[in-house]
């Protein structure tokens, strides 16, 4: 009888729900319940990146690493239109995104070379034709500027071959923090250098106070001391 009862109560504990487990290791969650809750206690922040179909293999596979990467952190990266689209105009999703998160990331990256072939006249562009640049994206000025008049802690990241043209070179918007992604070098190399991590580490800390600033609750009671 104490047999029975016995492995009864084994095979009942080992059959639990979809949890995997023996006597002798800790309860894992199914991949199922895991996939439903991946957005559980991560800060929602905005990821400014070019459409996905404009970008090359190379960039593609940066950004996913980058994405990787603001997981890690327990942040959850929302885009448009990957994770979310909303019904109205492009510039009403774009400041309901950033009225909704708590941070942002913005990615420039090459897209077109253009080539400059007449200017206005004016003297400060004299020397520009016929000189090749690329393109990046314009929401790339757009998105972090909206995100600055929110006072979002920002974080900017740009390719190297459109750095001359971009915004921290320009004098338009300035990020508190443009990093520069040499992409002939690969992706390993940017997410293992000392900067990227120190910048990292730096951004979300200031999410992490935003988002406690912001959703902490407008009483506090304070006890009286003894």
């Amino acid at each position: 009888m104490e047999n029975d009862i016995e492995d009864y109560n084994q095979n009942n504990y080992l059959s639990l729900g979809n949890l995997k487990t023996d006597l002798n290791q800790t309860v894992i969650p199914s991949p199922e319940l895991v996939a439903k809750t991946n957005r559980f206690y991560k800060i929602p922040v905005f990821l400014s990146h070019p459409t996905s179909n404009t970008l090359n293999n190379l960039q593609i596979s940066f950004l996913i690493r980058l994405m990787e990467e603001l997981k890690k952190e327990l942040l959850f990266p929302r885009t448009l239109p990957n994770t979310e689209q909303y019904p109205e105009s492009t510039m009403t999703s774009i400041r309901r995104m950033v009225n909704s998160s708590f941070g942002i990331v913005t990615l420039n990256l090459a897209r077109r070379k253009v080539k400059v072939v007449e200017t206005n006249g004016a003297t400060v562009f004299q020397n520009d034709i016929g000189n090749e640049f690329w393109q990046g994206s314009f929401f790339s000025f757009i998105e972090p500027a909206m995100a600055y008049q929110r006072g979002l802690p920002e974080l900017f990241i740009t390719e190297s071959t459109v750095a001359n043209q971009d915004i921290n070179e320009q004098g338009g918007i300035f990020p508190f923090r443009v990093l520069i992604w040499d992409s002939s070098l690969g992706i390993e190399s940017f997410f293992i250098s000392v900067e990227w991590k120190e910048m990292l580490q730096n951004w979300s800390a200031e999410v992490r106070s935003a988002y406690y600033l912001n959703t902490r609750p407008d009483f506090e009671s304070v006890m009286e001391n003894a």
